[in-house]
């Protein structure tokens, strides 16, 4: 898996954030979550599941950086009502080791400038089988979310972000074959959650589960 990218440096006081955004719009991608509801929703085509498996991929290994996608300017799949902008949202991803509050990423956010080119290669055997469920150990390395400035902000472990990573692998292989229209309202997707099902606690600032559907028909921009 090959991600072209760009590098920003940015310094906040004594601390200094190393944010990885994609070189090219990840067009097929559309996040959203509206006021009150229970779940956020990503809308995903082919190129966009993945590019989502690789930037999952890119999280894993990246210890010491934010993994940055802007998505608000997308266009949405054919079918969807319109979105307001206030409703669209940005996708950061974040190792947990780093320790980011997600409170600070406005202020970094409107520090990025313009970035360097870099070019990263990313082995799929990086997945795990999806069949393979998750020890006991690995049980305690879960996604976390959490809103800040239009923004879904995930934070996991690299276990968390490889095992989670391979359902977008998967949903991309699997889901353009898949049988649409054949019964009405039903489609491929995955669910992924804040600290997995069962969780007492709440995501903070956005709803605590992530539906991620599969989109073949897409707005012209």
């Amino acid at each position: 898996m090959r991600l072209r990218t760009k590098i920003h440096r940015v310094r906040l006081g004594r601390d200094e954030y190393r944010v990885v955004t994609p070189a090219r719009q990840a067009a097929g991608t559309f996040l959203h979550a509206s006021p009150g509801a229970s779940s956020m929703d990503l809308h995903l085509d082919r190129q966009g599941a993945e590019d989502l498996a690789t930037v999952w991929a890119l999280a894993a290994r990246s210890r010491r950086s934010l993994i940055h996608l802007p998505l608000r300017a997308n266009t949405g799949p054919v079918g969807l009502p319109d979105v307001p902008p206030e409703d669209r949202l940005d996708l950061l991803l974040v190792h947990h080791s780093l320790g980011f509050p997600p409170s600070r990423w406005k202020e970094v956010r409107a520090r990025l400038g313009a970035g360097t080119p870099h070019t990263v290669d990313l082995p799929v055997t990086d997945f795990p089988p999806e069949d393979v469920e998750p020890s006991y150990a690995d049980s305690r390395d879960e996604l976390r979310f959490a809103g800040a400035a239009h923004t879904l902000v995930v934070t996991g472990s690299a276990t968390a972000f490889r095992r989670t990573g391979a359902h977008f692998h998967g949903l991309s292989r699997e889901a353009p074959g898949w049988r649409f229209g054949w019964r009405p309202g039903v489609h491929y997707c995955i669910t992924l959650a804040h600290e997995r099902w069962g969780s007492p606690r709440a995501a903070k600032g956005v709803p605590s589960s992530l539906h991620v559907a599969y989109a073949h028909r897409w707005r012209a921009d």
